[in-house]
């Protein structure tokens, strides 16, 4: 068995005690670890090197949210040494944005949450994603089920800039644009060989967390999934949370009368009986 390569970009440090104990659910799986910080923090690195000695800790510039250091960590792997690739990150989890996907509102936090249960909630959750690569030859892409979307509001508007850059990786762009939202997902390692062909962490530019959306971030995130398509493989979630599904039926109804949003375009806006009664930029 080949170890799992894992990334994890490290930006919110004080994440690392949430995430250790996630990572704690590979169990006896082998595995090698590779963080990326955006600040020198040597106590940090120490508390890594203490759960994990064999870690390997660099610092990159803080350029592409997570998706720069990604592609820098692809460029420091020889990917045939692993069968699958992990990558995590700490999406941050404060502010009012909620985000409809899927049919339903889901919160910054609750995002996260998603995420990182479906793919190392417990140590039976481990164990099934791994061996679904095994028992399904056309998988190519696990993350959270309610985080993978096709719908074309999320990724339309962004096609005339998802094409040039499949064009450079000789990849087709997909009719139908399906990706796991919030980058966080488990991989066939050999899918990502046509990203470190074609493009450095260079190519991105340094992360101004004004932008909201339509950065070269936010394409790869879409690009992620059109790579996995594009070679002939699917993007997939198995992940069951029923207390979630009930909590998004009932926030619907709450909805109805009352919701208080921030935009994609930043603006805060608030409804009542769907009638909006507040709007106005935040920064």
């Amino acid at each position: 068995m080949k170890p799992t390569a894992i990334h994890l970009h490290l930006h919110y440090t004080n994440r690392w005690p949430e995430i250790q104990r996630y990572l704690q659910n590979m169990g006896a799986h082998p595995y090698h670890l590779y963080v990326t910080l955006t600040q020198e923090n040597a106590s940090l690195v120490k508390e890594i090197r203490k759960f994990q000695p064999q870690a390997v800790i660099w610092r990159t510039e803080n350029r592409g949210y997570d998706i720069g250091p990604f592609v820098d960590f692809l460029h420091r792997v020889d990917l045939s040494q692993y069968d699958l690739v992990l990558k995590i990150h700490t999406k941050s989890k404060s502010g009012l944005q909620k985000t409809w996907i899927n049919g339903r509102y889901i919160t910054k936090k609750r995002w996260v949450q998603l995420l990182f249960d479906a793919l190392l909630g417990t140590q039976e959750v481990w164990r099934r994603n791994a061996a679904a690569f095994e028992q399904r030859p056309q998988l190519g892409m696990l993350s959270s089920r309610y985080l993978i979307t096709s719908e074309p509001g999320c990724s339309e508007y962004l096609r005339e800039q998802i094409n040039p850059v499949m064009d450079k990786m000789g990849l087709p762009t997909p009719e139908k644009i399906t990706f796991a939202a919030g980058t966080m997902f488990l991989t066939r390692a050999s899918l990502l060989e046509p990203i470190k062909r074609c493009f450095t962490m260079g190519d991105f530019p340094v992360t101004d967390v004004s932008a909201q959306d339509g950065t070269l971030a936010h394409v790869f995130e879409r690009v992620l999934g059109c790579i996995v398509a594009a070679q002939g493989y699917k993007v997939e979630g198995f992940d069951k949370n029923r207390w979630f599904e009930s909590i998004a039926k009932f926030q619907r109804v709450i909805n109805f009368f009352y919701s208080n949003n921030i935009t994609r375009s930043r603006h805060q806006i608030i409804k009542i009986c769907k009638i909006p009664v507040y709007y106005k930029k935040v920064n």
